[in-house]
């Protein structure tokens, strides 16, 4: 099984994001991020991942969609924000991308909480992603709930490739599990592998909500 995030992760921050883009300026986003990625991979040795996702719904077209989904990890806070956010680099993606986007940047902040980032230890990509987001009743319920999906990562198949376990920053409810598999056989196989820890946690869990992504090969999963 891939290193628990512990290992390599354990002071890191982690940011989900979406990024909501007007009609048909997904093309021009990123075009624009291309360049900035370039930058970030030779010269910001500290943003350790940077991952993307495309829904389902546009898997046909990606330039339709209206969504993206960001999965990205720094060395610490401060990489975030005194060194990703304000290099000269992000200075000049910012106001090319803004134009395209129905939101500003809409950030969301976890700490690593169990399970691994990269099972095959190889990089290897996936077919299929999901963001999966639970609410718990409260703190000491996301602490239980936070343990068993730490257990639940250690029986994963091998064709789970990340099962990524976040404990919210901004809600002390909020758990969130980013998971990446080698094919929809394997998702499958996963979900039926959860059904008794969802059943183990019905006291525990007040919502959740998840959806699956297509990976845009934009990214880079670590370094």
């Amino acid at each position: 099984m891939g290193s628990a995030p512990s290992d390599h992760f354990s002071n890191s921050l982690l940011v989900f994001a979406n990024v909501n883009f007007l009609p048909g300026k997904y093309d021009a986003w990123q075009a624009a991020f291309d360049d900035l990625a370039v930058y970030v991979k030779a010269d910001e040795p500290t943003t350790k991942t940077y991952y993307f996702g495309i829904p389902f719904d546009y898997a046909h077209n990606y330039s339709d969609t209206n969504l993206m989904f960001a999965f990205e990890i720094y060395a610490d806070n401060s990489a975030l924000n005194d060194i990703h956010l304000t290099s000269p680099a992000m200075q000049k993606f910012l106001p090319h991308v803004l134009p395209t986007m129905s939101t500003g940047l809409d950030l969301m902040h976890y700490s690593p909480a169990g399970g691994f980032l990269d099972a095959p230890g190889d990089l290897s990509e996936c077919e299929i992603m999901t963001d999966t987001r639970i609410w718990c009743v409260d703190a000491v319920s996301r602490s239980s709930v936070v343990a068993k999906l730490d257990n639940v990562a250690g029986k994963a198949a091998s064709g789970v490739y990340t099962f990524l376990v976040a404990a919210s920053l901004d809600d002390e409810t909020e758990v969130r599990i980013l998971s990446r598999f080698r094919d929809r056989m394997a998702m499958e196989e996963q979900e039926r592998a959860m059904v008794g820890f969802w059943q183990g946690s019905k006291g525990e869990v007040r919502r959740m909500e998840s959806r699956g992504y297509l990976p845009n090969g934009k990214g880079w999963l670590h370094r």
